[in-house]
């Protein structure tokens, strides 16, 4: 089974609108449901690299309910590389999405990483 095209537009934009939230407590609300939202998509589309960046989300979940950044960090790094791989064979209609995604997802694990560095010095 594919994605929708439909279906994969209103994630993405999902997932953008999280990356852009100031909110910490809003944007751990919406990461959570939006997290639930792809882990069901990309599990239902049958592909194996689908199946990969699924069990890489449900370990973001899992480390999004603890304090350390460390494996959030790592996780979000993996996941932007994960995407960037796709950015080339994707649909015309997506690539400026999903490389926007991707560069937040770094941006965001970076951001985690000098905030764990400075509060260890």
């Amino acid at each position: 089974m594919s994605i929708s095209h439909s279906a994969s537009a209103d994630q993405l934009e999902g997932s953008l609108r999280v990356l852009r939230t100031e909110d910490l407590g809003q944007a751990l609300n919406l990461a959570t449901e939006n997290i639930d939202g792809w882990i069901s998509m990309l599990r239902a589309s049958g592909d194996a690299a689908h199946a990969t960046i699924a069990a890489d989300l449900v370990k973001l979940k899992g480390f999004l309910s603890g304090t350390d950044v460390n494996p959030i960090s790592d996780v979000l790094q993996t996941l932007a590389e994960h995407i960037n791989s796709f950015v080339d064979n994707a649909n015309p209609r997506f690539i400026n999405s999903l490389d926007e995604l991707s560069k937040a997802l770094t941006d965001v694990a970076r951001k985690l990483q000098l905030a764990r560095d400075a509060q260890n010095s």
